[in-house]
């Protein structure tokens, strides 16, 4: 969708800050880019011999059948033991609409094991993302919007030897900013394939199993990344979402990190500041209040209301929202920023006094990100009735 659709889509203008990072726990590693040289292209040319027919063209996301000769033919539920130091390689096609999630799970729970996946770019393999993360549990998953891609699963042991099972779920998907059928489905939100596209990134605190949300919250964050870089903004960062099994976040290790977060209905995402860059930070001075941390009254320093309110608009934009949080000092910033757009952001609600009052709440240690929430109401729904049930964050 082009920049001039996205303006008249959300009724926004922006300024076009573009700039080239999360209350992290049990982080994950840190990406390391594979950097393998281009791969010839095996595709077979059209046979002149005599009473052989001319073969048809690959794919142009399909990767070689030769490019990775290690990688084993996937299958739904793939029984895995490794040795230390050992790998598996799977190649799996994922077709066009078609989100793919990859979970093992694998016993000792404490083994030292990373699962990475990789996409065919073209010439090679392009590494997406990796996980080394969670007690007996790995979880990625990608998603391709316009065509069919090949991509790869590494599995690697580290010093500890484990059996595990490697399972692979292709589920439809699509973008958009309402959710038509499947609405509460829980699914993985898929690894960025570009973040200057896509319009979220992962950073390495950024712990993968716990991005994990409805299918309706997924289409809203995706739907609202592509807004904000198709105004030429840099790419935000999702925290927490919902454990894989839809429990708090923090639940597999006994330490829940949230109140809420459960069923996939509430994301964590970092907000822009007036340098035009989203990264965890706090946007004011802070105090220790009884139920976290604060901020000061009049300390709020940095944020980029405008640019806000066109985040939070594409969010609305969902019909969905029932509630989010952030600290009072914030609240008035973003809800100024959407009556000063030129022109204002369309799908704010029409006066603020509502939109402070029931989609905009303060809570303590939203200092430095906002929390969306969106209904479980049942599908369909025209629209949502207020004062929403309130729940804590």
């Amino acid at each position: 969708m082009g920049l001039l659709a996205i303006l008249a889509l959300i009724g926004c203008e922006a300024s076009t800050n573009s700039v080239p990072a999360f209350d992290g726990g049990a982080p994950d590693s840190t990406t390391l880019d594979a950097d393998l040289p281009p791969m010839p292209d095996a595709s077979t040319d059209a046979s002149t011999d005599a009473g052989v027919d001319a073969q048809p063209p690959r794919p142009e996301g399909v990767a070689p059948a030769n490019l990775v000769p290690d990688a084993t033919a996937e299958v739904p539920s793939l029984e895995t033991a490794l040795a230390p130091g050992e790998s598996r390689l799977v190649r799996v096609e994922v077709g066009a609409s078609e989100h793919v999630g990859f979970g093992l799970f694998f016993d000792p729970s404490d083994a030292d094991v990373v699962m990475y996946v990789d996409r065919f770019d073209g010439t090679g393999e392009s590494e997406l993302g990796l996980t080394d993360g969670g007690p007996g549990v790995r979880f990625l998953a990608v998603f391709e919007p316009e065509g069919a891609r090949t991509h790869w699963v590494r599995i690697e042991a580290g010093a500890d030897a484990f059996t595990g099972t490697l399972s692979i779920v292709h589920t439809p998907f699509e973008d958009g900013a309402h959710c038509l059928d499947d609405c509460d489905h829980l699914l993985q939100l898929p690894l960025p394939r570009d973040p200057a596209v896509d319009g979220y990134r992962w950073i390495p605190s950024t712990v993968l199993r716990y991005w994990f949300g409805r299918r309706d919250l997924l289409m809203m964050l995706r739907h609202a990344g592509q807004t904000m870089s198709a105004l030429g903004h840099e790419p935000f960062e999702p925290g927490d979402l919902s454990q894989w099994d839809g429990e708090t976040p923090g639940t597999d290790r006994g330490a829940p990190r949230h109140a809420s977060h459960q069923r996939g209905k509430d994301v964590d995402i970092t907000l822009y500041g007036d340098d035009g860059r989203a990264f965890w930070r706090s946007y004011c001075d802070t105090f220790a209040a009884s139920g976290g941390r604060e901020c000061l009254a009049g300390t709020a320093h940095g944020l980029d209301g405008e640019t806000d309110a066109i985040l939070y608009g594409a969010m609305l934009e969902s019909g969905r929202v029932t509630m989010s949080f952030l600290d009072r000092e914030l609240i008035p910033i973003v809800s100024t920023g959407a009556e000063t757009a030129a022109p204002a952001c369309a799908f704010w609600p029409s006066s603020s006094p509502r939109a402070r009052g029931h989609h905009l709440q303060h809570w303590p240690n939203h200092d430095n990100h906002i929390q969306v929430r969106v209904s479980e109401d049942p599908y369909p729904a025209t629209a949502l009735s207020l004062p929403f049930a309130f729940e804590p964050p």
